[in-house]
């Protein structure tokens, strides 16, 4: 999330008893009151004299300031305020106080423990109004008027909620055999009784928002704050509250001496320090922590994507990349047992959750003992990107990781942005009912789709308490309201936990049988996993055959035109299936029998590269159906004309046994298709392993293409065949037509070492030579 901090939420709630995204770094809000005064002919200081009555809006309702600017004969001036908040009244001297005839500026200091923090003010009268801006930093921020007219008080009574919900289900039991359900404050500290039961009696967890951040626990070298860290451990463990740390290295809300000197050396031996001090001091006692916050750019392109894309944060300045392996390393080291996360956001789609998965790879190759991925999850509603956090979930875990959804919200109004009450991302009403149900089905199907990865979820945890206790309020983005009442959203969430939302449930006995199972010694199935969206899995419907003894090589497969759905291929994976593979092939399976919308999608390599990642970790769980049946060492990449490309794309991969192109062959320039990869004839370079081309012939639209990449490659083994059917191949006759006995013979020989299949390709007497209907050349090829 952002490093802003809401300190001026709090500020303007007056008591501070708010802890959400509070002094923990230099926020920047702006709040614009203006004060109307009578209209004189000509404006001076006199002007600004006297009292003056206005309301702020807050987290909390609305504060009242009462301000009084005196000048004596001297022209020194003096300006006070007494506050009405909701709970009580306090007084404000403002200092360095300037009148300059129709302008004025002051401020206002606030001490908190060992902080100080100031609060700068300036004013100019316009005709009959005196706009004041008020701020911490440069953000723009609300506006309010004042008169010399005492205004309306608020309301004594809170608000009756836009809609009664019951609840009869905590959340927290109605998932607890599933994952854990959390919320984040810094409680007990300035939450009042009724929210402290609240938090208490709906949630199994808690994650401290600031006071474990290196700017608040560890403000100078030799300096700790450790009273509110142990009171919120003390807290959660009186409750039976899991606590989930958070976070020891981040590029935001950190001093600024951990950097002094950008020694290399120093900077590390101060990392490590302060990790063995802080998560020391409560070793055991926490469950978790978030390592490393934020490490990786926001946006990023098609090329930032193959990379980890990391911040140019001072922690990368000192220590380069190592950085986040020192960081979890020396973490491990510190509190053994808890479960060490890597946290960030948007890394759930895009560019970023690319370069997420290039970092993660990177920091598991270097031994960063990571265990987990916290995908925080600041979402708005009518715009959450369901399948996207699903592939995510299924990419974190092929790489046998586990996932928690770290800073939960979900959004009524405005954009990511709206944090800390920002007007032009806020409102002071309340939500619709329509708002409101469209949050509660957004929620819904999170929940469900949590639920279907409940072996990967460790824990959810909401950003804050309620719609006032949270950095985006205004915007309505919890479970219970700003006066604690439950939201259509909660309903909504006990509802599927109960059953009641079985439309939001996937089917998960949908195996689809092509074909009788082929005609190999294997029946096959066409089958998918909740844990890997958008593949489909073709592999033997009977397992028990395989083991120590006997394992499945591995076939990742991409579609024709870079389709989301195998459906034109269907037969003929399923008929290498048949024989004694598994197939990982693009698209879900819900579109092999009817091809839809979804069939459309955008499709990439990285898909393939996932599902390698998925089946190679499956193999090595023990509760898996997989486990121990997958030959992880013999990899095939095949796709057919786009999906061809995908598979040249992802050669380079040292896992790659060997490709096998369809269809394909790489475009002498760039192809105007935005779906399909932008390879150059230098990507054939790629290839490591032995190459087999099946091509349709002369008619086939790509054969120039793929002549050409025959004559460029002489680097590895590689065979060119073509049987003159066209562009379309066989897939979709019966078995995948003749294609198929070429494509297993080549998989045979390759992945199963049968050294007989090479008559199919080897020698002037092969069998594809003596086959009319085939033409055959190779290079570098023997037995």
């Amino acid at each position: 999330m952002s490093p802003i901090d809401s300190f001026l939420t709090q500020y303007l709630h007056g008591s501070l008893r708010m802890s959400s995204k509070t002094l923990a770094c230099f926020c920047c809000v702006a709040l614009t009151a203006t004060f109307a005064l009578a209209q004189e002919p000509k404006q001076s200081s006199e002007d600004l004299t006297g009292t003056w009555h206005c309301q702020f809006e807050s987290p909390f309702g609305l504060q009242t300031y009462h301000f009084h600017l005196v000048i004596d004969t001297a022209g020194d001036a003096t300006l006070k305020a007494e506050v009405e908040d909701r709970d009580e009244e306090r007084k404000v001297v403002f200092v360095d106080v300037k009148v300059d005839n129709d302008s004025i500026e002051f401020a206002e200091v606030r001490q908190f423990g060992e902080r100080e923090f100031r609060i700068e003010y300036s004013g100019k009268l316009k005709g009959d109004e005196l706009t004041i801006t008020r701020s911490f930093g440069q953000r723009g921020g609300q506006d309010a008027v004042a008169t010399r007219n005492l205004p309306k008080p608020p309301p004594k009574e809170d608000p009756a909620p836009v809609v009664d919900v019951k609840i009869d289900r905590l959340i927290k039991d109605a998932f607890k055999d599933s994952f854990l359900v959390g919320m984040a404050g810094d409680l007990p500290s300035r939450y009042s009784e009724e929210e402290l039961k609240l938090a208490a009696e709906h949630f199994a967890a808690v994650t401290p928002e600031n006071c474990m951040k290196p700017e608040r626990v560890h403000p100078g070298e030799d300096r700790w704050n450790f009273e509110q860290t142990d009171a919120l451990v003390q807290w959660a463990e009186k409750n039976d509250m899991t606590i989930h740390g958070h976070t020891l290295v981040w590029h935001a809300q950190t001093p600024n001496w951990f950097f002094e000197g950008r020694d290399p050396e120093t900077v590390k031996r101060r990392m490590k320090e302060h990790i063995d001090t802080l998560a020391g001091r409560y070793r055991g006692r926490l469950q978790s922590w978030d390592v490393v916050n934020e490490a990786i750019n926001d946006g990023g392109d098609a090329e930032t994507a193959k990379t980890e894309n990391l911040r140019d944060s001072n922690w990368l300045q000192t220590l380069g990349p190592e950085f986040l392996t020192l960081a979890f390393k020396f973490a491990r080291q510190a509190d053994p047992d808890a479960v060490l996360y890597y946290n960030d956001y948007n890394i759930e789609s895009g560019p970023k959750h690319e370069s997420s998965m290039v970092l993660l790879r990177r920091l598991l190759a270097d031994g960063a003992p990571i265990d987990a991925v916290g995908i925080q999850g600041h979402w708005r509603s009518g715009r959450v990107p369901f399948e996207a956090i699903e592939k995510a979930f299924t990419d974190y875990a092929s790489l046998g990781l586990k996932v928690s959804i770290t800073e939960l919200d979900v959004t009524i109004r405005g954009e990511s942005g709206g944090q800390f009450g920002r007007r032009r991302f806020r409102s002071s009403s309340p939500p619709s009912l329509e708002d409101l149900n469209v949050q509660a089905e957004d929620y819904a199907k999170l929940f469900s789709i949590f639920k279907k990865h409940e072996d990967v979820i460790e824990r959810v945890t909401f950003w804050g308490l309620n719609d006032r206790r949270t950095w985006r309020w205004g915007q309505h983005p919890l479970l219970f309201d700003g006066n604690n009442n439950p939201k259509p959203a909660y309903a909504s969430i006990i509802a599927l936990a109960d059953g009641k939302g079985d439309e939001n449930t996937p089917d998960q006995s949908n195996n689809v049988k092509i074909e009788d199972g082929g005609r190999g010694p294997y029946s096959a199935i066409a089958t998918e996993s909740k844990t890997l969206a958008g593949i489909t899995i073709y592999r033997p419907d009977d397992l028990t055959a395989f083991g120590s003894e006997q394992q499945l090589p591995i076939l990742l497969w991409g579609n024709g035109a870079c389709a989301n759905t195998t459906e034109e291929h269907k037969n003929f994976l399923n008929e290498i299936a048949s024989h004694g593979y598994i197939v990982l092939g693009v698209g879900p399976l819900d579109q092999l029998q009817q091809r839809g919308e979804a069939s459309r999608q955008r499709t990439s390599s990285s898909q393939l590269l996932a599902a390698l990642d998925w089946i190679i970790a499956q193999d090595a769980t023990e509760r898996s159906i997989y486990f121990e049946k997958i030959d992880t060492t013999k990899v095939a990449a095949m796709g057919m004309s786009c999906g061809g490309l995908q598979a040249i794309e992802i050669s380079g991969d040292p896992r790659i046994t060997t490709t096998v192109v369809c269809n394909s062959g790489v475009l002498p320039t760039q192809s105007p298709m935005a779906a399909m990869p932008n390879l150059t004839k230098d990507d054939l370079g790629k290839f490591h392993g032995p190459v087999l081309y099946i091509m349709g012939g002369p008619s086939d639209i790509a054969y120039k293409n793929a002549m050409d990449d025959f004559s460029r490659v002489d680097h590895v083994p590689i065979v060119m065949t073509n049987l003159d059917v066209g562009h379309g191949g066989t897939y979709r006759r019966p078995h995948g037509g003749k294609y198929s006995p070429v494509a297993i013979a080549w998989l045979d020989w390759h992945l199963k070492g049968e050294h007989s299949d090479a008559r199919m390709f080897v020698g002037d007497d092969s069998q594809l030579r003596r086959d009319p209907d085939w033409t055959i050349d190779s290079k570098n090829i023997s037995r």
